[in-house]
């Protein structure tokens, strides 16, 4: 046993004059102790004074080397390629005939296409498109996608409004005040995922925009068909109260019965004087009890009698009375009347209403229909890194000088 333990204790202990390469003492080194091996490495030896050899040199402007090399590498490498797709639009009326304002009175003034390719421009630009993109194609899930790098695409745990702010950044809409043209663009991470991007944006405009016109004139049709059925339900109530009158009347025309009256009584009178004449006559060569005098007084009698009854007919204090039933009878035939002439304005109206909607009906014209990007747009990578070290180099000046103006004030 004493021989065993003094031969182990020889091999966890070798003796001194046992020679050791240099490749094995390396090696005992790394295993006992790797931080004080690396350490005194030549590798890192010389790593770390040329690190403090170059901020020796440069001081703090090794950090903006350093940022600016973060940021090559970022845009060189990392960062996700964006394509665009662009599409052109024309937003016209069927017809317009609005005269153009000459002068001052034109400044602040804009064409109804105008108008409504600027209320277009806003709708592309609004939340509703984003959502409705958003339901249509998942826009947010795209942009949220994995497959891109962490600093470009949308966060995971992002709201609806950074999802909307996000769909604003990568969309360009501009309007051409001579050519009255909307040009927009939109960025997808994928050339096929922009091309539906767009062509579904357009579809959606394309809705919006019809609508629109179509609303309105349907509003206008509307109004004017609830005028059109009020004029009739008028018109009919006084056509029922004028049959109602006549029935109750017993008269088909009071207005026409009482120039037929007026003409039996002309005649009535008429005759009186001519017997009344005749009798004169008579009078003059004949007693008074004669019997053709007894017999021309009753005739006259009996006219002047007749005289007094129809008169009595078209004149009298009741309500009865010929001039009072068409009194009654005008008054209702002139409201049928204007009712008549309402109805019939109504109608005229409503076919202007009906040629006037198709006019303002409005229309999409497509100038550039949405292609396919062949290369990717964004990120503009050299113009990025240029912009990154300018600031960077600004951000490092400015910060030297805030420095040196402290220091200055200090001493």
């Amino acid at each position: 046993m004493p021989n065993n333990q003094a031969t182990n204790s020889l091999k966890a202990n070798p003796s001194p004059s046992v020679a050791l390469s240099p490749t094995q003492r390396k090696l005992r080194k790394l295993r006992r102790d790797p931080k004080l091996f690396l350490a005194d490495s030549k590798a890192y030896i010389n790593t770390r004074k040329t690190l403090y050899q170059t901020w020796a040199k440069l001081g703090s402007f090794a950090l903006v080397i350093v940022a600016s090399l973060a940021v090559i590498i970022y845009f060189s490498v990392i960062a996700s390629p964006r394509y665009v797709s662009q599409t052109q639009f024309i937003v016209k009326q069927s017809s317009h005939h609005e005269q153009p304002l000459l002068g001052l009175a034109s400044l602040g003034s804009a064409s109804p296409n105008m108008r409504d390719a600027l209320i277009l421009q806003e709708y592309i630009r609004s939340p509703e498109m984003a959502l409705a993109l958003d339901d249509k194609l998942a826009l947010k899930s795209h942009y949220q996608n994995k497959k891109w790098d962490p600093i470009s695409r949308l966060n995971q745990t992002s709201t609806k409004e950074d999802f909307i702010q996000y769909y604003q950044k990568h969309l360009s809409v501009k309007y051409d005040d001579l050519s009255e043209i909307l040009t927009v663009e939109i960025q997808g991470y994928t050339p096929e995922y922009a091309l539906k991007l767009t062509q579904t944006l357009l579809a959606i405009s394309e809705q919006f925009i019809n609508q629109l016109g179509e609303k309105m004139a349907a509003q206008q049709m509307q109004y004017a068909k609830e005028e059109v059925t009020r004029a009739y339900k008028q018109l009919k109530a006084e056509q029922i109260k004028l049959i109602d009158f006549q029935d109750t009347a017993k008269l088909f025309n009071p207005e026409q019965q009482s120039h037929a009256l007026l003409d039996a009584m002309n005649q009535l009178a008429s005759q009186i004087m001519t017997q009344e004449a005749e009798l004169k006559s008579l009078s003059a060569y004949m007693h008074s009890d004669a019997s053709e005098i007894v017999a021309k007084q009753y005739q006259i009698e009996a006219l002047e009698k007749q005289l007094a009854q129809e008169k009595q007919k078209l004149i009298q204090p009741n309500q009865t009375s010929l001039n009072k039933v068409n009194l009654t009878f005008k008054e209702i035939e002139l409201n049928t009347q204007l009712a008549t002439d309402l109805y019939q304005s109504a109608l005229a109206s409503l076919e202007k209403t009906r040629s006037d909607a198709f006019k303002k009906l409005k229309h999409l014209l497509v100038v550039e229909q949405p292609r396919i990007a062949q290369d990717n747009t964004y990120p503009k990578r050299l113009y990025n890194i240029i912009t990154w070290f300018v600031v960077l180099l600004l951000i490092y000046l400015i910060g030297k000088l805030i420095i040196a103006i402290v220091k200055e004030h200090r001493e």
